[in-house]
């Protein structure tokens, strides 16, 4: 229907960000009325688990009775949710996704602090995913490894058929002098290990998101990761049909920008 976006400075209150939220919002003329937002970083526990054959009902319960197994926050400190990848007569691969609470607190008020209605809280990864895996249409024996480059992080995520999905936070800004040698390092060795443990076979496939700048970024990149052929772009814009919609962006912003929000609309529909 619309994408917008506003810019929200790194040391920015929770009164600064509402009011940011109101402007995006205003921008293309959203009441906010069902807002799906996300929380991210390091703290949160992603773990790809495999169970036995169980009513869909079940699998949250039996993740839950073996959180310390599963390496998974405890009750008292972390909210749980799971998201069911693969369903057959022998078994499910389920993504177990462990929040800490003071995050899920923070940003829950900081969404009744700017008056919208939050209907769905993701985490950022999976949001990232799920655009990632709709945008790219990735075969059954390709291996995806994408980065989302933020203003002052990025987030690296490695998925195949034959291994788990692997998340990692980089501190990293998108403007560091020395940003693209730190994300190359991290994805030859993410990479590596990933193709060590899990998967020799599937075909890696690169892509990129995010705050990307001028051409410049992904063209450095892939020639650092040493790359024959450059990375993908995954831009929502021209995969979705968007013909005749009121889009407010500027020169600023460009639709890879908003491959994390285009996850997190998924999940509406």
């Amino acid at each position: 229907m619309g994408a917008a976006a506003t810019p929200v400075p790194t040391n920015a209150d929770a009164a600064e960000t509402a009011r940011a939220i109101h402007a995006t919002l205003a921008q293309i003329s959203a009441n906010g009325g069902a807002v799906i937002g996300s929380v991210g970083g390091p703290a949160i526990v992603i773990r790809q688990l495999p169970l036995p054959a169980v009513q869909p009902a079940r699998i949250l319960q039996i993740v839950d009775v073996q959180r310390r197994e599963f390496g998974l926050l405890p009750t008292e400190e972390g909210v749980l949710d799971v998201q069911v990848l693969k369903r057959s007569r022998k078994g499910a691969s389920v993504l177990a996704i462990s929040t800490p609470r003071g995050l899920i607190d923070a940003r829950t008020r900081l969404f009744e602090q700017a008056a919208v209605n939050l209907h769905i809280l993701d985490v950022e990864p999976l949001a990232l995913l799920n655009a990632a895996l709709n945008l790219a249409a990735l075969e059954p024996d390709q291996l995806l490894v994408v980065a989302d480059i933020g203003e002052q992080r990025a987030v690296l995520c490695l998925l195949s058929d034959r291994g788990p999905v692997v998340v990692r936070y980089l501190d990293v800004a998108a403007q560091d002098p020395v940003a693209v040698a730190r994300i190359a390092d991290e994805i030859r060795v993410s990479l590596a290990f990933y193709r060590s443990e899990y998967d020799r076979e599937s075909l890696p496939r690169f892509a990129l998101s995010g705050s990307l700048g001028t051409a410049q970024l992904p063209r450095a990149l892939a020639t650092a990761v040493g790359l024959d052929a450059p990375f993908e772009i995954l831009d929502p814009f021209r995969v979705v049909a968007t013909s005749g919609l009121p889009f407010a962006l500027d020169d600023a912003h460009g639709g890879p920008e908003f491959v994390q929000a285009f996850g997190l609309a998924l999940r509406g529909l």
